[in-house]
């Protein structure tokens, strides 16, 4: 049976790694991709998922087998469009055919047998959808379950074997092989199988009792009270001695066919390229836009596909002379690496030949470190990288394009622009500070409304919908495309899905950046 008795409170305290191995799955299904839609999210935990995609326009199913899970996602996710219910896995209710998108992560190795969850994940997807997996213990069947086996013998040591009778270890080995047939067996294609992945967070002992107390040990801790710790150490402590330490987590993203081809980029591991980059040459395009040639010292060239690509540059952590990019495949960093910053830019230009791209930063002042960075930066500087993620796909049947954002959103706007089919009308709506900001939109051809917000901060005022709203467009499919401050481009995203009635799969809207919540946004 799925454990039903784990506690919010410890549980989010502990595994925020868990939270952010999520969200990276789900970048690189591309979910980011789908303008909204229907989102299950299967043994949801505190919410924190939900949360995130509900603001991103997702109405989301959520569900747990712990009501203490569930209550905390419910108040985690008041006022949003969440549904949160408790479900055990093992009797998954959910509606055939109705999801864009379904989520479970570090969930199914609970399951006694899995069957019954995975097929009833499957068949929820529509047609296009996608499934996003992750587990533990997902090795080859082959391969056996020593770590169990390893945990059974602690247990029925002398101390334990009385106390722990009525509790057995509820975890599970589901093989990746037998998970995938079971998704081809109702109709999904495998995109991408990532085995051993990790999850960011500490792995000295200390914190790991700590983490196994709230899941794997969380039965057994409440029913040895204060002798938790010394049992949770004997295991641990079997467990290394045994080398049997690898949880050998996996990753699945499938994907229910539509008739269509899904696009090449979407679903690949990232990242497929890492290592330093060179500053070549620096030039401004503006006053608030500055523009760095660099020249990639990574062991392989970036797998551009898309315009507008997304590549995440690192600086050093604090002490550090040079950032440490990460491994190839996985975004998992030596454990000398430190606390590096890393943010997210828009590949503008990738010559492969040269082994050259092309960024634009926004120079924010001091008011961001990597802008600062930009500011100071000379040719000679060198900083990490992992590439690249999609964020934008071209649409072969639309008829026109609509481009939208503040100056977060420029670079996409201007490489997308300028791969746009010649005689295709192409709309483009930028808000920037003054008309001083304009030379950073060069592509041909596009007929631009400019918005000037002077002085005030960006994202504080509805400018680019109002100006969207004002539009009028072509008759015929079109693809649009949106960036900037996370809540204006959610307001962005209802009008043109609800108001305008356009369909899920001609949107993609992103949110770039966001105000402090607690911030009045709008003037």
């Amino acid at each position: 049976m799925q454990d039903t008795t784990w506690k919010a409170e410890t549980y989010v305290a502990e595994n925020s790694g868990q939270t952010q191995s999520a969200m990276e799955a789900l970048a690189l299904a591309a979910a980011h991709l789908h303008a909204g839609g229907r989102f299950a999210d299967v043994g949801c935990g505190t919410g924190e998922i939900a949360a995130a995609m509900a603001e991103r326009q997702f109405d989301v199913t959520a569900s747990d087998a712990s009501p203490s899970m569930v209550a905390a996602t419910q108040a985690r996710c008041a006022g949003l469009k969440v549904s949160a219910e408790v479900q055990d896995a093992h009797r998954l209710d959910l509606p055939r055919e109705s999801f864009d998108v379904v989520h479970s992560s570090w969930m199914l190795h609970w399951l006694s047998d899995p069957e019954h969850a995975v097929r009833t994940m499957a068949r929820a997807l529509r047609p296009g959808g996608q499934l996003v997996l992750q587990w533990s213990f997902g090795q080859p069947a082959a391969d056996g379950f020593p770590m169990r086996e390893v945990l059974e013998g602690v247990v029925g040591r002398p101390a334990w074997r009385q106390r722990l009778a009525a509790t057995p270890l509820a975890m599970f080995h589901h093989p990746a092989e037998v998970v995938c047939a079971l998704l081809r067996a109702e109709g999904l294609d495998i995109e991408l199988l990532q085995p051993d992945v990790d999850v960011p967070g500490p792995k000295d002992p200390r914190s790991l009792r700590r983490v196994t107390r709230t899941t794997a040990f969380s039965t057994q801790a409440d029913v040895l009270g204060q002798d938790a710790d010394a049992f949770i150490d004997e295991a641990l402590r079997a467990l290394f001695e045994a080398g049997q330490t690898n949880v050998h987590n996996t990753r699945v993203i499938a994907r229910r066919p539509d008739g269509t081809p899904a696009p090449a980029a979407r679903s690949r591991a990232f990242p497929l390229s890492a290592g330093l980059l060179r500053v070549g040459r620096i030039e401004d395009l503006t006053p608030l836009m500055r523009r760095f040639v660099f020249t990639v010292e990574g062991p392989a060239g970036l797998p551009v596909e898309e315009p507008g690509e997304i590549i995440t540059l690192i600086w050093p952590a604090p002490g550090a002379s040079e950032a440490v990019p990460p491994e190839i495949g996985r975004w998992r960093f030596p454990d000398h690496a430190g606390r590096q910053l890393t943010r997210n830019y828009t590949v503008r230009a990738y010559d492969p030949d040269r082994r050259l791209v092309t960024i634009d930063f926004f120079l924010h002042g001091d008011h961001g470190p990597a802008s600062h960075w930009a500011c100071d930066a000379v040719p000679g500087d060198r900083i990490g990288y992992g590439g690249t993620r999609v964020h934008w796909v071209s649409d072969p049947a639309a008829e026109w394009t609509l481009l939208a954002g503040d100056e977060t959103a420029l670079p996409a706007i201007d490489a997308i622009a300028e791969t746009r089919p010649a005689g295709q009308p192409v709309f483009a709506v930028v808000e920037v500070r003054d008309a001083a900001e304009r030379p950073a939109l060069a592509a041909p051809g596009v007929q631009v409304t400019w918005l000037y917000r002077g002085d005030r901060p960006p994202g504080r005022s509805n400018a680019v919908e109002d100006a969207v709203r004002a539009l009028v467009l072509p008759a015929g499919r079109g693809q649009i495309w949106a960036a900037g401050e996370s809540l204006s481009i959610q307001s962005l995203r209802r009008h043109l899905l609800e108001e305008r009635g356009l369909a899920r799969d001609q949107v993609s809207a992103l949110g770039y950046w966001n105000h402090p919540r607690s911030a009045t946004r709008r003037d």
